[in-house]
């Protein structure tokens, strides 16, 4: 199962090229589509806007196509989820691209530049072992304790 999910936002051009795909038989898996505010209805496959947990869709896909928000992107790259991402362009500034970008590099997800490369993304990554992402221990509060320390020598 192809699970594809635009956020809290919206994104029809990832949900109108899944939906062609999908007739046109590129993608012959079933697909299964969270559209968010979107205003396309695709008519290939089951979708719903808004739903309290995406974790049961998780669990349940072979691949994961989102769009890049860091909410799902995290969520999925620290569970190792197989995970292809398309910018989300009508969004501010391009500022997904980074994060993708460097998920992408460091191998925890594919990143699908253009639309009509999805369907091979997609066979991509059910062939691909992705890195789960881990993050670093935060140092944050060592760094304040030094500078306390620190402070209270030079007195």
């Amino acid at each position: 199962m192809i699970f594809v999910t635009v956020g809290t936002a919206h994104f029809d051009p990832l949900i109108t090229a899944m939906d062609k795909y999908v007739q046109e038989e590129r993608i012959d898996d079933c697909v299964i589509a969270q559209i968010g505010r979107g205003r396309y209805e695709p008519s290939s496959f089951r979708y719903f806007r808004f739903i309290s947990s995406l974790e049961p869709a998780y669990k349940a896909a072979d691949v994961i196509v989102s769009t890049g928000g860091a909410g799902t992107t995290m969520e999925c790259v620290q569970k190792g989820l197989k995970l292809v991402v398309v910018e989300n362009t009508t969004l501010m500034e391009g500022h997904q691209s980074q994060l993708i970008g460097e998920m992408a590099r460091r191998g925890h997800l594919l990143w699908c530049k253009d639309l009509e490369n999805l369907p091979v993304r997609i066979k991509e990554a059910k062939e691909t072992s992705f890195e789960r992402f881990v993050s670093d221990e935060p140092t944050a509060h060592l760094y304040i304790l030094q500078m306390l320390k620190n402070k209270g020598t030079t007195r």
